[in-house]
């Protein structure tokens, strides 16, 4: 039954259930009817939470945070790629054509860096397959 319930929306789920349940038609429509409502309800108050969030005018650190910090991963991302693999070998070569005695540069762990780039770009792909299907959820 839980399995029911976690697979598609939960009017639909929850309406399969109680299709199975012998009542009336009547009866099965009332409820369908009431869960309707109540997921209208949820989906409101999330598009609530939503707006809110959206328009929230918070200053400081915090609202900085809030509306900025996917922007900040994404960009430390590109920011460690680009020394990594570009920045520091084009420097490396420059030291060497010219002979200069330097220290070890900076090396970044990409071990520990490529998961997180993996999943941004996995989400990032994923809602672009999204919007192509026109799935809005």
């Amino acid at each position: 039954m839980l399995d029911k319930l976690l697979g598609g929306t939960l009017v639909d789920s929850v309406g399969k259930i109680i299709d199975s349940v012998h009542t009336s038609e009547e009866e099965k429509g009332k409820i369908k009817i009431k869960l309707q409502e109540l997921e209208n309800e949820i989906n409101k108050k999330q598009m609530d939470i939503n707006l809110a969030d959206a328009q929230s005018t918070a200053g400081g650190i915090s609202g900085f945070m809030q509306r900025s910090w996917r922007p900040i991963i994404g960009m430390s991302c590109a920011l460690a790629i680009a020394w990594e693999y570009v920045l520091k070998q084009f420097i490396m070569f420059i030291l060497a054509a010219f002979s200069i005695p330097h220290q070890p540069l900076p090396e970044l762990d990409m071990a520990t860096l490529f998961p997180l780039i993996t999943a941004l770009l996995g989400m990032a792909g994923l809602r672009s397959y999204e919007k192509t299907k026109k799935i809005t959820k």
